[in-house]
Order: C-alpha cells, then structure tokens, then sequence
C-alpha cells in the first residue's frame, strides 16, 4: 500500500456517527448525484446473509449511524458536508447488497471530483491489477474526541492498494457469484497499515470495476507446481450492482 502522490479526487474520506472512519465515492444516475459507500459503515449488516454463494464473509455490525460527514478537499484543507439519512429519501439501497446510495444536493464537481456513470462501469475484460483508492486508519487523525475542524486539517491524501485480478485459486476460496470478486493485494508487508477504512472505496480498472466491502484470505494455487498458498486478499462488489440498485 502506497500513499498517493496527487489525490486523485476519485474518493472521499467520510465519518459516519461521528466515529466509523471509511471511504466513498460519488455516481450520478438519472440527473441525481450519490455518495456510495460500503452498506455496514451506517446500517447493520450480517454479511453471512448477503447473496455470496460459497465465499464466506463473516464480518456482522449492529450500528446504526444515519449522519455521515462528506470531507470534500478544498485546499489546504478540506470542506465538510453532513447527510443525515432520517431526513434523505431515494437512497438506494438492497438487502442483499452490502452497497448504499446516499442522495446528495451538491456538486462535487465544484470541487475537482470525479462522478461516476452506469457508462464508466468497467467490463468483463477488465485489467489484470486493480487499484483500491481510500482512507484507511492512517489517513485519519486520533478518533477520541471527534472534531470536524481538526480532521479537516489533518486527514492526508488517500492511499493505493494494488490487487492482482488475475489468478488461480482454490475452489473453496471463489466466489459463486457474478456480483462479488476477489482480489489478491500486492505489495503488502508487515509494516502496511491496517486496511480499515477502505470500505466503500471504489476498485478502478480501466474505469470503475467495483465497491470495497471487506478483507479476507485465499488459497492460491501455483499453476505449474500446485503448491498452495495463503494470501491477503480484498472481496468487493462487482460496480453493476449500481445498476441493481437504481431499479
């Protein structure tokens, strides 16, 4: 995991409760703008009821964290926008989709980001390696106490996480499913930062491949030897699930 050089303005840290530290990214669809993020950062979630066939994810939240601040760079530093869902309708949302669509009312445009189309999602032939860009625990201030104007002085540019799309695995360790996908995570060791904080954070390819959801491991299997062998890697949201949830 790299620091970014240049914030590429393709994601946003967000504090959902004022204390879940995670990532979004914003998708425009029918003249209405989105900030999407990971489902269990704001409403309780228990991956093991989600739709993914044989690939087992056991992360469970209770929380239920309907205000989310929006850190928009405006530099040096950043500008804040609070959403608080009891007062939001349209949001996008499946109970089978650990993804969720939050309505938002102004222009991140205005502030150099990118936001995503259905027209931008990447294909079936999508690149070998992924990029994961987001805010992990490292991006972040202390959490105690929580004070907008301190994170918006301090949160850094976002971090890289390279995956390897492309590889052998063991049966147990693939997905049945279309909607979710793994990713080895390249570069890693025991100094990388916890990957914490990249949920919601958007997987590019040549263009938008997917939605960050969770860390797992994986038994890869070497082609020519088939020696087997555990690796870190990341399951995200196929990005057609934006699809799913707009009908």
């Amino acid at each position: 995991m790299k620091l970014a050089k240049i914030d590429p303005h393709v994601s946003c840290p967000i504090i959902c409760g004022e204390y879940m530290r995670a990532s979004g990214f914003f998708f425009n669809a029918e003249d209405q703008t989105y900030l999407i993020t990971a489902r269990h950062n704001l409403l309780p979630t228990d991956a093991s009821t989600l739709a993914t066939g044989q690939l087992s994810l056991s992360y469970r939240t209770e929380d239920y964290l309907p205000t989310i601040d929006i850190y928009l760079r405006d530099d040096p530093t950043f500008t804040v926008k609070r959403v608080d869902l009891t007062e939001q309708s349209g949001i996008l949302l499946d109970a089978g989709i650990d993804v969720i669509g939050v309505p938002i009312t102004f222009s991140p445009e205005d502030y150099g980001y990118v936001v995503w189309t259905l027209d931008d999602i990447t294909s079936e032939n999508s690149p070998e390696l992924l990029d994961i860009i987001g805010y992990p625990g490292p991006s972040f201030p202390d959490p105690d106490p929580y004070d907008r104007e301190t994170y918006a002085q301090t949160i850094t540019e976002p971090y890289i996480l390279t995956l390897q799309d492309d590889f052998p695995t063991h049966q147990e360790g693939s997905p049945s499913t279309d909607q979710i996908a793994l990713g080895i995570v390249t570069g890693v060791d025991d100094s990388t930062p916890s990957h914490r904080g990249y949920s919601g954070s958007p997987v590019l390819g040549d263009n938008l491949a997917g939605i960050h959801c969770a860390d797992v491991g994986i038994t890869a299997i070497n082609p020519e030897t088939g020696e087997k062998s555990v690796h870190p890697a990341i399951a995200y949201w196929q990005a057609d699930v934006l699809g799913q949830l707009l009908k």
